[in-house]
């Protein structure tokens, strides 16, 4: 991962302090304070008042693992099979939105942003937990984009709100809410575990492997549903099933894909290259 790598200044002992403090107080979970590596830009401020600031974070992890963020709002990147090897990073980009005649007070606000990431164990494998809140009066103003690059990963659970949410190449489970953002989850790897994709107002993507399978139960109201299953046993006949609404069973495995949507349409593929058309094809 890239980005300024200027120090913040006095703030960056507390917030690795914080950091430490929530790992501490989970058992069996490893020491952030081993592997925490933060840096961050100095705060930037936007042609339409907005202020930034980016920090880096990075922490040590030894193979597969699973993702478990949360946000109270903001864009989520999710990456695998990148060349980071041995460890998870992680890039937080805090904004605040308070007006071109208020940018001192939104400066001040990214203090109030809190990032904290730890490697938890005790599964089989581990998990990469990351959260990020704010205690700002006006937290509206307030968003956190998170672009994360792991050397593998399994499963993957994402909650945002305002913001899009796209997982690359994730062997596992994926389940991800957002209240208003995209969805896209692409992946090379067949996928028989569940899924489940949430949103409103913005189409979902889902491109995986052939020799994915399990139930399909696909709703979008005010939208439509677009399919494309170049292999296995596609059975399609539910009466339900309409321009917007997808009842269907793929192979034989007993996982369940569940999809929702409003104001926007879905496209799935089960296709045998899933990644060739890059991140921006959407058609099925």
């Amino acid at each position: 991962m890239h980005g300024p790598h200027a120090s913040s200044g006095p703030r960056l002992p507390r917030l690795l302090a914080a950091a430490i403090l929530a790992a501490g107080g989970c058992a069996g979970h490893s020491s952030v304070e081993r592997g925490l590596d933060r840096t961050g830009s100095g705060i930037a401020a936007n042609f339409d008042g907005t202020v930034t600031e980016e920090r880096n974070y990075a922490l040590p992890v030894d193979g597969i693992v699973d993702l478990d963020l949360e946000t109270f709002a903001g864009d989520i990147v999710v990456r695998a099979g990148r060349e980071t090897k041995g460890q998870a990073l992680m890039r937080v980009t805090v904004g605040a939105s308070h007006g071109h005649d208020r940018k001192e007070d939104g400066a001040r606000s990214l203090a109030e942003v809190d990032v904290r990431a730890e490697i938890r164990r005790g599964g089989d494998v581990p998990t990469l937990v990351m959260r990020c809140t704010t205690s700002h009066d006006e937290a509206w103003l307030h968003r956190t984009d998170v672009e994360i690059e792991l050397p593998e990963m399994r499963r993957v659970r994402v909650r945002t709100r305002a913001g899009k949410v796209h997982v690359f190449e994730n062997r596992g489970a994926c389940d991800v809410h957002t209240a208003d953002g995209e969805i896209r989850m692409f992946t090379p790897w067949a996928i028989t575990e569940d899924v489940t994709l949430v949103t409103r107002g913005q189409q979902i993507v889902m491109r995986a492997f052939t020799g994915t399978c399990g139930t399909f139960d696909v709703e979008c109201v005010n939208g439509d549903v677009a399919t494309r299953v170049e292999a296995g046993e596609w059975r399609v006949l539910d009466r339900r099933n309409d321009h917007d609404t997808l009842h269907a069973t793929l192979g034989t495995c007993k996982n369940t894909i569940t999809v929702r949507n409003v104001d926007a349409p879905v496209r799935i593929s089960i296709v045998k290259d899933p990644m060739e058309y890059g991140s921006i094809f959407s058609s099925p």
